[in-house]
């Protein structure tokens, strides 16, 4: 996580420098150098701030992903037995390696079907967790699916359960309207000032370094197993 982490603080430094050049920029009209005058038009402006949403959400989903995948790096690495993690994850385990293993699997003819699946459920205690983490996200990280997500993972937290982040939605949204077409970027810039930007901004970017704290915590007291 420690990695996750450090590449986090290190885009989130790319944006904060890509913000403080669009507010720069967004009242420029000015020469560059002696030689060229360099006009920057309304709907240029416009653009530039609209592109913040899409570093934002790259921002969000990106760290989110790879903290998940963390998740299960790190329990497949611990070699832990199916009866020494939470129920969180025996779900997730069972989900994704028994779900249709009825079905896969070749039935001896010696042997009666009940026997079969009761040998395979017996086995099952001792099986080690390997864990592999599918994408889940497709482009609509909000506070309700991180919620979700962290929950299902067996991370039991009031305080993410409690704490919001509406810029999220809005950033959600806000992205995939530009990234399918239904909204242009100078449309999408014009609806929203510097000051409601960087409020996006910082909202955004203290909710998820509050969760990717949260998420390291459970790592790293190995809050995943008994």
């Amino acid at each position: 996580m420690e990695g996750i982490i450090l590449e986090f603080e290190s885009k989130v430094k790319e944006i904060d420098e890509y913000f403080s050049f669009i507010s720069t920029t967004t009242h420029l009209e000015r020469d560059f150098d002696e030689t060229k005058i360099v006009k920057v038009s309304k709907t240029v402006q416009d653009v530039l701030k609209a592109n913040l949403f899409l570093l934002l959400y790259n921002l969000v989903e990106s760290s989110f992903k790879k903290s998940l995948e963390s998740i299960c790096i790190q329990i497949t690495n611990d070699e832990i037995t199916y009866v020494k993690v939470v129920p969180e994850i025996r779900k997730i385990w069972i989900n994704k390696q028994y779900k249709n293993f009825e079905s896969t699997c070749v039935i001896p003819r010696e042997m009666q079907k009940s026997e079969f699946l009761m040998n395979k459920i017996d086995n099952i205690a001792e099986d080690i967790i390997d864990i592999k983490f599918d994408n889940e996200l497709s482009g609509n990280v909000t506070t309700k699916q991180i919620k979700d997500l962290t929950t299902q993972y067996g991370l039991q937290s009031n305080e993410i359960l409690e704490k919001e982040a509406k810029s999220l939605f809005i950033i959600k949204n806000k992205r995939n309207n530009l990234a399918h077409g239904n909204e242009s970027f100078s449309e999408c810039g014009r609806d929203y000032t510097l000051e409601k930007l960087e409020e996006l901004k910082d909202e955004s970017v203290d909710y998820m370094r509050f969760i990717l704290g949260q998420i390291k915590a459970f790592i790293d007291d190995k809050q995943y197993q008994f």
